[in-house]
C-alpha cells in the first residue's frame, strides 16, 4: 500500500453533471493535468455495464441531450480560442450525432453563454454574460468586433467602476456585466430581457410553452433579493409571480393540475443564511407549505476531490414529489419533497456525500462518494437500495493507505450534541503521541463528513493526526444550528475548543503540547480569532481568511450584503460591534507562529484581509510567513491550479513539520 502524496487529490476522476435517456447515463469526467497545469473535462456514457468516451478535446463541462443529438459549447478551432483570448464574446456549440463518428459545429452565437435551454436544436433559450463597456465599444467601432476588442485592450490600463459589487470571485471586474436572456429560433436572436437586468433561468415546462426566471434590475447595487417572472416562450411576454418583494426566489417546480412549487429564502428571523421555504401557488397565490427550516434542499459537504453541482438537473418532480439533494448531519441524502403536504421523507438512508441526481429507470442515478473511495456513479432505488455502477476510482482508492476517521461527540453546553471525528497518524505506534492539526471547515454554513479528504490524508501520512468537527454555525442540522448571526468567535470558537479538549481526554496518542490549527475561508477566520484568543497551538496556517470585517464589508463581492448580516451590524449602526468580531483586533495578543495562504485574485476574501493579519503579527513581533498565489481565487483549494495545489498543500506540511515535528 502507497501512503497518500502531494499529487494524489490530481489521480482522481471527479464525474459531474449526470443525466440519463432510456437506459444510458451520460456525465462528465474532470481529472487533473499536471503536465499542462489545468484540468480537462469531457463527456462520457455508461451503458449495460461499460464506460465510453465521447469527446477528448478536454473542455466539456455541459451539454444537451436533444433528438437532433448530443449538443455542447466547445471551441474546438485555433481560431475561435484566439477569438475567446481577445476578448471577443463567443460560444460555437457542437452536436455529436447520435449514430457516432466526429462532434460537427451546429452553430456560432456572439455571446458568452452561461447558459443554455433547449426546446430544439433549432429554437432554444440562453442566458449570456453581457458587458456594458463591450456594448458601448462594439457601438463606436460600428459592430467590428476585432476594432472592439482591440480598443478594450487598449483601454486595459484603467477600470471605470460605478456600482457594487464591481468585482465575483473567478470572474474578476463584473462592474456593468449582466446575464441577459435571449431566444434563438431558426437562425435568430432576440432580447427577452432589458440590459440592466441580471436573470437566472430557474426551469422550462415540459411543454416548453413556460421558461420562469429570477431577475435582479439594480443601479449602483445589487440587491440580494429578486423577482420571479413567468415567461410564454412564444410571444415572449413575462408576467411577475414574485411571492414577495424581500425573497430569493432559489428553483420552481410545475406540479401537476397547473399547481407550481417554489423554493426561496426570506431571511425572516436568520439572515440570509437561513434555509429555505417551501411556497406553493394556487388559483393564483403563494401560500407557505413547509417553513420550518430543518432541510437547506441542497448538498453541501466540503470535499477536495469532487466536482458537481449542489441540485438536481433538470428537477424531478414524480407522483406530486420532488426529489432534491439535502444537507443532515455529515451526510448528504436525497430526499422527497411533498410540497402540497409540506412533508419531506428520506430515499437514501447511507452516510457519504452526493453531488448529483438524475431520474433513471424507476428510480434513480446518482453521482456519490461511499466511505473512503471517491465518487461513483450509483443506481438508487425508490426503497433507498444502492448499487454503483462504474469502478472509477476504486483501483487507485486500493492502491493507497488511508487512516480511518475515529468518530467522535460531545454536548456543548447549550446542550447541543457537536459531532467530529479524530484521523490517527499512519504508522502510529502503541504508546506513541504524536502532533496534530486542528482543521475548520469554510462556510460557516457548509459541513465536514467521514468520507475522503486529501489534504488531511495527506498530513495523516506525514505523522499528524487530524482533528475535524461541524461546530454551530455549520449545515446540515436546521436554522437554529447556523445561527452565530452577530457572535463570530462565540458558540463556534467555545465548540471548537471544547472538541479539542474532548479529544485529547479521549484519545492518548494526541501532544497536547504539539497541536496545529488550520482553515480556509470561515475556518480562515476563525484561525485568525483562534491565535488572538489562545495560545494552546504551536503552529496555526489561515488560509484565505477574513481579518477585519470593517474592511471586509467594502472589499469583498458580497461584502456589502454578507458583513451587515452576519455580524448584525455594519459601520454605521455599530461599528463597536463589528470590530469585536474582527480577529485583527486581537492581534496583538497573539503568539502562534502563523502561515498566511492567500491568492491575489481572492474577490471573495480579498487579500487585503490576509496582509492585515500578517502584518499585525509581524510587527508584534510574532513568526509569520505569507504565500501568495498569482492568478488563484478563492477557489485554490478545491479546484486551482494542479501545481499550485501541491505548493500550498507543501507550505501547509512543511510549516506544521517545522513547528510540531522538528
Amino acid at each position: 500500500m502507497k501512503p497518500v502524496d502531494y499529487e494524489h487529490f490530481g489521480r482522481f476522476v471527479c464525474p459531474h453533471t449526470l443525466t440519463a435517456r432510456a437506459d444510458e447515463l451520460y456525465f462528465c469526467e474532470k481529472r487533473a493535468d499536471f503536465e499542462e497545469n489545468k484540468y480537462r473535462s469531457d463527456l462520457f456514457r455508461l451503458k449495460n455495464g461499460a464506460v465510453r468516451r465521447l469527446t477528448s478535446s478536454g473542455d466539456v463541462g455541459e451539454y444537451h441531450l436533444l433528438p437532433e443529438g448530443i449538443v455542447f459549447p466547445s471551441l474546438r478551432e485555433k481560431r475561435d480560442r484566439e477569438t475567446a483570448e481577445k476578448g471577443i464574446p463567443l460560444t460555437v456549440l457542437q452536436r455529436l450525432p447520435w449514430e457516432g463518428g466526429e462532434a460537427e459545429e451546429l452553430l456560432r452565437l456572439p455571446y458568452r453563454v452561461t447558459k443554455l435551454l433547449f426546446l430544439s436544436a433549432r429554437t432554444f433559450f440562453f442566458t449570456a454574460a453581457c458587458s456594458r463597456e463591450w456594448d458601448e465599444a462594439l457601438a463606436a467601432c460600428g459592430g467590428d468586433a476585432e476594432k472592439a476588442a482591440a480598443r478594450r485592450r487598449e483601454d486595459a490600463d484603467y477600470r471605470v467602476l460605478d456600482e457594487v459589487p464591481f468585482v465575483l470571485n473567478g470572474e474578476g471586474f463584473i462592474n456593468g456585466v449582466r446575464g441577459r436572456l435571449f431566444r434563438f429560433r431558426d437562425g435568430e436572436i432576440a432580447p427577452v430581457t432589458q440590459p440592466d437586468e441580471d436573470v437566472s433561468p430557474l426551469a422550462l415546462s415540459s411543454d416548453g410553452k413556460t421558461l420562469w426566471y429570477a431577475s435582479r434590475a439594480f443601479r449602483g447595487c445589487d440587491p440580494f433579493f429578486d423577482r420571479l417572472f413567468a415567461l410564454d416562450t412564444e410571444t415572449l411576454e413575462a408576467r411577475e409571480l414574485s411571492i414577495g418583494p424581500r425573497v430569493q426566489h432559489l428553483a420552481v417546480f410545475p406540479l401537476e393540475n397547473g399547481l407550481l412549487a417554489a423554493l426561496a429564502v426570506t431571511a425572516e428571523r436568520r439572515g440570509l443564511n437561513e434555509n429555505p421555504k417551501v411556497f406553493v401557488r394556487e388559483a393564483g397565490v403563494w401560500r407557505q407549505s413547509y417553513g420550518a427550516g430543518a432541510h437547506d434542499f441542497c448538498g453541501s459537504l466540503c470535499s477536495d476531490v469532487e466536482a458537481g453541482r449542489a441540485m438536481a438537473r433538470p428537477p424531478i418532480v414524480r407522483g406530486g414529489e420532488i426529489f432534491l439533494l439535502d444537507t443532515q448531519d455529515e451526510s448528504v441524502q436525497v430526499i422527497a419533497l411533498d410540497p402540497v403536504r409540506g412533508t419531506v421523507r428520506n430515499v437514501s438512508r447511507t452516510c457519504g456525500d452526493i453531488t448529483d441526481l438524475a431520474a433513471f429507470g424507476g428510480g434513480f442515478a446518482m453521482i456519490a462518494a461511499r466511505g473512503n473511495g471517491g465518487s461513483e456513479l450509483w443506481a438508487l432505488s425508490p426503497e433507498g437500495g444502492e448499487t454503483r455502477l462504474t469502478d472509477l476510482n476504486t483501483a487507485l482508492c486500493a492502491q493507497y493507505e488511508y487512516a480511518e476517521p475515529q468518530p467522535l461527540s460531545f454536548v456543548n453546553e447549550r446542550g447541543t450534541e457537536i459531532r467530529g471525528w479524530v484521523i490517527p497518524p499512519a504508522g502510529l505506534k502503541p504508546g506513541q503521541r504524536c502532533p496534530s492539526i486542528l482543521d475548520i471547515h469554510g462556510g460557516p454554513k457548509a459541513a465536514y463528513g467521514s468520507g475522503y479528504f486529501h489534504e488531511m490524508q495527506l498530513w495523516a501520512a506525514h505523522g499528524f493526526a487530524v482533528l475535524f468537527c461541524n461546530p454551530t454555525g455549520g449545515d446540515g442540522r436546521g436554522d437554529e444550528f447556523i445561527d452565530i448571526f452577530g457572535d463570530y468567535g462565540g458558540q463556534d470558537y467555545r465548540d471548537l475548543m471544547a472538541f479539542t479538549d474532548e479529544a485529547l481526554r479521549r484519545f492518548a496518542f494526541l501532544d497536547p503540547a504539539r497541536m496545529g490549527v488550520a482553515g480556509g475561508s470561515y475556518g480562515g477566520f476563525m484561525t485568525n480569532w483562534i491565535i488572538g484568543h489562545t495560545d494552546r497551538f504551536r503552529a496555526a496556517a489561515s488560509q484565505r481568511s477574513i481579518a477585519n470585517w470593517t474592511s471586509f464589508q467594502g472589499t469583498s463581492d458580497i461584502g456589502f450584503f454578507f458583513q451587515p448580516d452576519q455580524n448584525s451590524a455594519d459601520l454605521w449602526t455599530d461599528a463597536g460591534k463589528v470590530w469585536a468580531q474582527s480577529p485583527l483586533k486581537y492581534a496583538d495578543r497573539a503568539k502562534t507562529p502563523t502561515l498566511f495562504i492567500h491568492s491575489d485574485e481572492d474577490y471573495r476574501c480579498p487579500l487585503s484581509e490576509g496582509l492585515q493579519m500578517f502584518s499585525a503579527l509581524r510587527a508584534h513581533g510574532v513568526e509569520a510567513r505569507l504565500c501568495l498565489f498569482r492568478g488563484e481565487n478563492h477557489e485554490l483549494s478545491r479546484s486551482g491550479k494542479p501545481k499550485h495545489r501541491v505548493r500550498r498543500l507543501l507550505e501547509i506540511t512543511q510549516w506544521f513539520e517545522t513547528h510540531l515535528q522538528n
